[in-house]
């Protein structure tokens, strides 16, 4: 069957792309938004909503007299893990085992409880090691996911992260003439946004390289969307240049994204494509970028480049023996002469001689193979005793400004970090030294700065240690942050799993007062 309901689960709404996906071509002939408006918009899939959210997609399906059919659904890159591993060269058949083991060493849930696929990267990694792009959903997550399908009498066909679906769509759009090719060879980014947030995805070729995702506060303010934008173009050019940023919405759409961004002093290069530009035209505008997701997955679909399928991810194959059936025409050859003479004997002691030596053959592959994983456990080690002095600064600077309490009681002049020595024993007692230089209106808002970083410490885990404020003295000139303090700590590394704050920014004033001048600068 050619024709697909392509589901697009966003965090503010919920958008089906009805059409057909064959012989390299993709075709939307119904779309179908449902976001807050009139009336509510979709509740959140989880495992108590799955059910009421599935009966209600049913109902609004038939209201828009569209006919039920085989299920693609993309997830977003917040409900997914996303890791990249380096494995030894194996059999194909051995392969997907090889690779779970490889990402699961580094999750700390339950095997159990998650789903991975992956898809395999073009270039070697190193010592001529193979790569993958690995992506997990935890379980409960995709059993919502089948449980509304079941719900809405469809059939799930597949599950996709939407990061994959949109490199398809915009793939599909540069091949259409839709929207005007990259320069050859350079990566891309992918921006889909709407009023809950969005998502930032790299790629080159088809290969996604990069993904985050865009808060819904962010989203929220163009000049923090545009900082948010130039920060993850900034993190990935370390490893290779951008060239052109594509906007999912119409192109030339008034007050529409790529207007907001360059009023806000986005100064990248920026395309815009429709992913419903061959589609139903009484979508409205504002709408139809939110369709990328559900779009590039028929797009996919069509192409036969679907890379990760939660509903039938890639499984470790039981590999078929060449010579069974030699085995088993001797062991009717060894029957028959058993019948006819004592040859029988001989010929049932042969066999079994072969299968020993065949057996030690496999037992001494398989200690070779362990032998050369040895190499690779200790450069993993290696790896990881380096990960572990790391200090995020990106996170660190974000938690920091989200730390400062509401009211401008206090502003940073200036922040040092210094990374502490490794003793002879290859030992730390912390990963970096932190002075956060500050003027305050008062001594209480410098006091509650500590009180942040100090609250921020687990139960188990001291992120920051040592941590204590000092008085510097009093800021120089007329300043409305006259206590000028200095807040000295020790950082300890963490997982970025570990920074669980989600700021929520408060635009400063327009005319808010100076700062004041730290003990190093001159005054005015």
């Amino acid at each position: 069957m050619s024709r697909f309901l392509a589901i697009d689960l966003d965090p503010q709404g919920l958008f089906v792309a009805a059409g057909t996906a064959k012989a390299g071509a993709a075709r939307v002939e119904q779309a179908v938004a449902w976001v807050p408006g009139a009336d509510h918009g979709p509740p959140a899939l989880s495992a108590d909503t799955a059910k009421q959210l599935g009966e209600a997609l049913r109902d609004r399906l038939k209201a828009a007299k569209v006919a039920p059919a085989p299920a693609l659904v993309c997830v977003g890159r917040d409900r997914v893990i996303f890791r990249e591993v380096e494995f030894p060269p194996v059999p194909p058949a051995e392969e997907p085992a090889v690779v779970r083991f490889q990402v699961l060493k580094e999750l700390p849930e339950n095997p159990d409880d998650l789903v991975l696929d992956y898809t395999p990267l073009p270039e070697p990694g190193t010592d001529g090691q193979r790569r993958a792009a690995v992506v997990v959903i935890r379980k409960d997550v995709f059993a919502a996911v089948q449980a509304m399908c079941t719900a809405a009498g469809l059939k799930l066909a597949g599950v996709t992260p939407r990061p994959f679906a949109v490199a398809a769509g915009l793939a599909a759009a540069v091949a259409g003439g839709d929207v005007d090719a990259p320069p050859a060879g350079e990566a891309v980014a992918a921006v889909t946004l709407g009023p809950g947030g969005g998502e930032f995805t790299v790629v080159r070729g088809r290969e996604v390289a990069f993904t985050r995702t865009v808060p819904g506060p962010v989203a929220s303010n163009d000049v923090l969307l545009a900082a948010e934008l130039k920060r993850n173009v900034a993190v990935y050019q370390g490893t290779s240049p951008i060239g052109v940023v594509y906007l999912a919405e119409p192109a030339g759409r008034l007050g529409g994204w790529a207007s907001r961004l360059k009023r806000a002093g986005f100064t990248a290069k920026v395309k815009s494509y429709d992913p419903l530009a061959t589609s139903p035209a009484d979508v409205p505008d504002e709408l139809r970028g939110r369709f990328a997701g559900a779009a590039g997955l028929l797009a996919a679909k069509a192409a036969d480049a679907v890379p990760i399928n939660f509903a039938a991810p890639r499984q470790p194959r039981a590999q078929v023996d060449p010579k069974r059936k030699l085995l088993i025409a001797g062991g009717v050859a060894a029957g028959l002469l058993f019948l006819v003479g004592g040859a029988a004997g001989y010929a049932v002691l042969s066999t079994a001689e072969e299968r020993l030596a065949l057996l030690q053959a496999e037992k001494a592959d398989l200690e070779k193979k362990l032998t050369d994983l040895g190499p690779n456990r200790e450069r993993l080690k290696a790896v990881d005793q380096w990960q572990s002095r790391e200090v995020n600064y990106l996170d660190e600077m974000y938690d920091l400004s989200d730390r400062l309490a509401a009211g401008d009681q206090l502003r940073i002049t200036k922040i040092e970090s210094v990374a502490s020595r490794i003793d002879k024993g290859g030992k730390q007692d912390s990963q970096a030294q932190l002075k956060v230089f500050m003027g305050a209106k008062t001594p209480e808002a410098a006091s509650a700065l500590l009180s942040a970083f100090n609250n921020d410490n687990a139960a188990a885990k001291k992120y920051y240690v040592g941590a204590q404020n000092s008085t510097v003295g009093t800021a120089t000139g007329s300043t409305a942050y006259p206590r000028l303090f200095t807040l000295v700590t020790k950082v300890n590394h963490r997982d970025p799993k570990d920074y669980t704050r989600s700021a929520a920014f408060v635009t400063p004033p327009r005319r808010a007062a100076a700062p004041p001048a730290s003990e190093d600068e001159e005054g005015p």
